[in-house]
């Protein structure tokens, strides 16, 4: 008690009375790198706590997020409220949370689907990134971009923070896991691929197997249907399938997906999930069971659900 007292001192003469390390150094007669070490330690024994206060962060649910925390090994979760008082959308509010936490150069990956379209439309809340590169992390759909978006998605977060497209020129699925080995092989895939190795920051939607999927009201893969997804997997990250316990569990599928990689995915070193939706509960419970992403970005009806479901 007598060591916190006297942290609680320290900190009360560096954060509230805005005296300086040597100031305080002079007072208590020690040295002024032990104040440095008082005022890290008294940080981490939560004598000082910070709060960053935003814009978005006025309309977070952290109860709801603290219960989610808790439960899992998320780094963070950010939850927004259904009814924020101010007319903002969901997807304005993941934009500004975004620029928080996106860097402003190296290269970023992003995956595919109709949420990160959303959000993208909202991007130019952000700060420009004119240095930073966005790499497309699953190859594209084709004639059915408009239903499966993955290319798109890539031009338009690209353009709102005038950053640096990197396509990947190739199908999101191939038709064999041979067929994609001869994609990997053509040089332009083959430069995506090696850029992927710099890829700090991976933002994702989740998927679910039920029977309104994208993947499966698109046809993005002839012949497959909810019966045969959901025998094994409750839901995906750029086309790699996992179980209820976030184990990838539909190798078939994986070994013919033209992109990251699960090994890729799971090297990144943040990854964010956004996915919000009473039919997404059973997949986003298994991607937090399995450690898939480090940051989810939910709807508060959605983290109400999940907290029952965890």
């Amino acid at each position: 008690m007598a060591k916190r007292r006297f942290l609680e001192q320290i900190a009360r003469m560096y954060y509230i009375l805005d005296l300086n390390q040597q100031q305080i150094a002079e007072q208590l007669g020690i040295g002024r790198s032990s104040v440095a070490r008082f005022l890290n330690e008294a940080r981490e024994m939560g004598v000082v706590h910070f709060q960053i206060d935003s814009d978005p962060d006025s309309h977070r649910c952290r109860l709801l997020e603290r219960e989610l925390l808790n439960k899992t090994s998320l780094k963070d979760c950010v939850v927004f409220q259904s009814e924020n008082g101010t007319g903002d959308s969901f997807d304005a509010l993941v934009s500004q949370y975004l620029n928080s936490v996106l860097p402003l150069t190296g290269t970023i990956g992003l995956g595919w689907g109709k949420t990160l379209y959303a959000v993208g439309s909202q991007m130019h809340l952000c700060d420009p990134r004119p240095h930073l590169k966005v790499l497309q992390l699953s190859g594209g759909s084709g004639t059915k971009e408009e239903y499966v978006p993955a290319t798109s998605v890539v031009q338009l977060w690209t353009q709102a923070l005038r950053a640096k497209p990197c396509y990947l020129p190739a199908p999101a699925v191939a038709s064999t896991a041979e067929s994609r080995r001869r994609f990997l092989e053509d040089p332009s895939i083959r430069a995506v691929m090696e850029e992927l190795k710099q890829v700090m920051v991976a933002i994702v939607g989740i998927g679910h197997t039920g029977e309104d999927a994208s993947i499966l009201t698109s046809q993005l893969i002839p012949g497959l249907t909810s019966e045969t997804l959901s025998a094994c997997s409750v839901g995906d990250v750029i086309l790699h399938f996992y179980d209820e316990q976030g184990r990838f569990s539909f190798d078939a599928l994986s070994e013919r997906v033209i992109g990251a990689s699960r090994e890729d995915f799971l090297r990144i070193h943040l990854r964010i999930g956004i996915a919000y939706g009473k039919n997404k509960i059973r997949a986003i419970a298994g991607a937090l069971k399995g450690d898939l992403v480090h940051i989810l970005i939910t709807t508060e009806a959605t983290a109400q659900a999940l907290v029952r479901a965890m």
